[in-house]
């Protein structure tokens, strides 16, 4: 079998952007903060998720609450890890998250703001 190509299966363009984003990983069951959130640096986001640098690794499916800043736009949301990798020669993970339950006005704004990127 060939590669896959994930673009195929997307549902929303990714954009990359350069910002800090807090990141805690949550117990599922019971939404508890199981350690005080890391700062990690975004790879790209889209409407639907955001995969970014980390020195931490994530389980994958595990739960996480992001904190996301986009110049005056404050996004809090859930999110759950699809996929993971280490990069080659370095202790850095990046992380593949998608967003779940974000609310409407928050998705409205981070599709407005991704499109003002994207232009």
């Amino acid at each position: 079998m060939g590669k896959t190509d994930f673009s195929e299966r997307r549902q929303h363009r990714r954009t990359p952007l350069d910002l800090d984003i807090e990141v805690s990983q949550v117990l599922s069951d019971n939404i508890q903060y199981i350690e005080d959130s890391v700062c990690c640096k975004c790879r790209d986001i889209s409407c639907g998720g955001i995969s970014f640098y980390s020195m931490n690794s994530f389980p994958l499916h595990s739960i996480l609450r992001l904190h996301v800043l986009l110049d005056d736009i404050d996004i809090k949301v859930m999110g759950k890890v699809m996929w993971e990798k280490q990069l080659p020669a370095a202790s850095t993970f990046v992380t593949g998250v998608q967003f779940l339950n974000i609310y409407e006005h928050d998705f409205n704004m981070l599709c407005s703001y991704i499109m003002t990127k994207c232009l």
